[in-house]
């Protein structure tokens, strides 16, 4: 198995109510190395990227014929494992070019949010990350790891971890460890199964947050904190969920976190069908910022 067992598990903490107090929210995100949100997007937009990633899904022949597809139900001894596979490059090539996926990612209330936390100008990176867990694919389930191994850049990056529907934790939610962000950055990485195909140690006697998760929640988690997926226990049922990641604009910004996620596209194949003007094409470029190769 790609996942640590966990003893200790915490629930999360609404921190919807502290969007209003900027000290109490930043001392919570020091504090927990993760923020929750509970409902903070609309559940229709959060929907409708759903709906749109489970039409590539059909169209690749992944999901049951005659079931509904905003149920995810897999077809029956199919399992396509996030890698190099052709099966999943041709899936997530057509994933990155949905508009509504990049869009979601812009969302006002994920920006205002943000905007409190790092009380200036927020960045969201353009590198767009969407999983895909079939169930009972225990050994592939996304290891425990660090964000900024991945990153780099600031080490003030934040992922945005939304599932796209109701998660609960049988179907591969997220958990982040209790305090292991105040270590800092752990060098000891090894190679893993699982979404990344890297992992750190975490002993079993670890403390963490996790639980279930309704459509329209967001989870926030810092760079340094150490995060795992749950596996996807169900029997038929796709977890789907997207990654965006955000930092203050007056940070240092790594030059390949504003490239297509996994360099199998660029953006012109990404862009292709969408409008000429449309603003959510470069918008990065309108911005002065400190990118940096390394």
């Amino acid at each position: 198995m790609a996942m640590t067992t966990m003893r200790d598990v915490q629930p999360y903490v609404d921190s919807m109510p502290l969007l209003t107090d900027p000290q109490a929210l930043r001392l919570r995100a020091r504090q927990d190395g993760c923020l929750f949100f509970r409902g903070l997007l609309p559940q229709d937009d959060v929907l409708d990227v759903r709906g749109q990633v489970l039409d590539v899904c059909a169209r690749h022949g992944w999901l049951a014929e005659g079931s509904d597809l905003m149920e995810g139900i897999v077809h029956a001894d199919r399992a396509v494992i996030e890698s190099r596979d052709p099966r999943w490059q041709a899936f997530y090539c057509d994933v990155l070019k949905l508009r509504a996926f990049h869009a979601l990612a812009l969302n006002r209330a994920i920006i205002d949010a943000l905007g409190v936390l790092f009380g200036e100008a927020v960045l969201p990176h353009s590198r767009n990350i969407c999983r895909a867990m079939f169930p009972q694919t225990q050994t592939h389930s996304t290891p425990p790891h660090q964000d900024h191994f991945y990153i780099g850049g600031s080490d003030e990056t934040w992922t945005a971890w939304i599932p796209l529907g109701d998660c609960p934790a049988e179907l591969g939610s997220l958990a982040v460890a209790c305090g292991m962000h105040e270590a800092g950055f752990i060098r000891d990485v090894h190679e893993a199964q699982g979404a990344g195909g890297s992992a750190v140690d975490v002993g079993e006697e670890t403390a963490w947050f996790g639980g279930d998760f309704q459509c329209g929640d967001v989870l926030f988690v810092h760079s340094l904190a150490v995060h795992q997926g749950r596996d996807n226990e169900t029997e038929d049922r796709l977890r789907l969920s997207v990654d965006y990641r955000y930092q203050p604009q007056s940070h240092p910004v790594r030059a390949d976190s504003l490239l297509p996620h996994m360099g199998w596209q660029d953006w012109e194949d990404i862009y292709a069908n969408w409008d000429a003007d449309d603003p959510l094409r470069y918008y990065w470029k309108a911005w002065d910022l400190n990118v940096r190769e390394s």
